[in-house]
């Protein structure tokens, strides 16, 4: 049989007694909101402003755009629409001044004006081109 050493004599894990845990419970209660709905977020009278401004600059775009429809393909104007709609929302986001959320209004009625918005979504809703 091998020779086994004896087991080493280790002192305890804590040299004193472990003292008692203590807990402290701390409650925040947050003021209770008034009534009705909140309806800040959609930032109404920044937006109407910027689609005021839009509705003179929209007509330039989607003549820009109805060109690009006549001239290559209507594909070509959807990628350009929706190329100039999500370059004008990240700088919105980015930016969040007046002129960037005209910019991205005048990009989305653009759109509206010169593309089949309607046809192209029940295209892409049943999948029937007529």
């Amino acid at each position: 049989m091998p020779d086994i050493p004896p087991r080493p004599d280790y002192p305890p894990y804590y040299a004193s007694p472990p003292e008692p845990t203590t807990v402290h419970v701390h409650v925040t209660q947050d003021e209770p909101r008034g009534p009705g709905w909140d309806f800040s977020w959609m930032q109404i009278g920044r937006n109407s402003k910027a689609i005021a401004v839009s509705l003179v600059t929209a007509p330039c775009w989607a003549a820009a755009l109805r060109d690009v429809h006549r001239e290559q393909h209507l594909a070509g104007a959807w990628f350009m629409a929706f190329a100039a709609l999500g370059t004008a929302i990240l700088f919105d986001h980015a930016r969040q001044r007046f002129v960037t959320r005209a910019i991205a209004w005048t990009a989305v009625l653009g759109a509206v004006e010169a593309l089949p918005v309607f046809t192209a979504f029940v295209h892409a809703m049943t999948g029937s081109a007529s």
